[in-house]
């Protein structure tokens, strides 16, 4: 959440990850992101027809960029699962009002 905050996502938008085409406040682009990120961190491979999409709105550079975020990001939720990397407490009292924890 902090991460998140700190690239200037609003609440709303945090709130909304898991079901993204609801919030009024992503772009087209934004959700073709949200999309391709789950879809290289959960099938570890990505379809044609997502790279066209990305390629209406950005750069093969950013598409290189988003793939390396992407996959570095992967690999620290990782290491954080494997060694059970405590949660911040900002985050904890998040979860918690918010009835995750």
């Amino acid at each position: 959440m902090m991460l998140g905050r700190s690239v200037g996502l609003t609440e709303d938008e945090l709130r909304s990850m898991d079901n993204a085409e609801v919030c009024k406040t992503f772009s087209e682009a934004d959700l073709c992101v949200i999309e391709y990120s789950e879809e290289l961190t959960m099938n570890n491979i990505v379809s044609d027809e997502m790279y066209a999409r990305l390629d209406k709105d950005f750069s093969q550079e950013q598409i290189v960029e988003l793939s390396m975020t992407v996959g570095l990001s992967a690999m620290v939720n990782r290491v954080h699962a494997t060694f059970k990397t405590d949660v911040d407490t900002d985050t904890k009292s998040y979860l918690a009002s918010e009835g995750l924890a």
